[in-house]
């Protein structure tokens, strides 16, 4: 009596299917998850400027602008001096603060987010990622 070895044709394409269809459902989740996690290190960045522009407002009564931020490039740490508490931000970040004398406007971004995510002070903080 022989015995029959490897697959049959009809065995690799259910399986092939099954592959295809798990991917279908896996790369498109895949890709929402890290678009979340860069939305999430760029409001980090955010929460953690807020905190050092107050800082900064408590001794000099005055709000910092940050420009030399704005264009970060892929694996690029940005140095941010004069601000308590902040000398580098997290590695792909762009960010850019306005200052006036009764606020601050700060947006930042992740090198490969689609959002940038907006921070204004006179409106109550965290303004969300568009």
């Amino acid at each position: 009596m022989r015995y029959p070895r490897g697959f049959t044709i009809v065995e690799l394409t259910v399986v092939l299917a099954i592959f295809g269809i798990l991917a279908a459902i896996a790369i498109p989740q895949y890709s929402s998850y890290r678009e979340r996690a860069y939305s999430a290190a760029a409001i980090g960045e955010l929460r953690n400027i807020a905190a050092a522009q107050e800082s900064f407002f408590a001794t000099n009564q005055a709000y910092r602008p940050i420009a030399e931020c704005s264009k970060v490039e892929s694996g690029t740490r940005c140095s941010v001096s004069g601000l308590p508490g902040v000398t580098q931000l997290g590695k792909g970040i762009s960010l850019t603060v306005t200052a006036s004398q009764t606020g601050f406007v700060a947006q930042a971004k992740h090198y490969r987010a689609a959002k940038t995510c907006s921070w204004d002070s006179t409106k109550g903080g965290l303004l969300g990622c568009s």
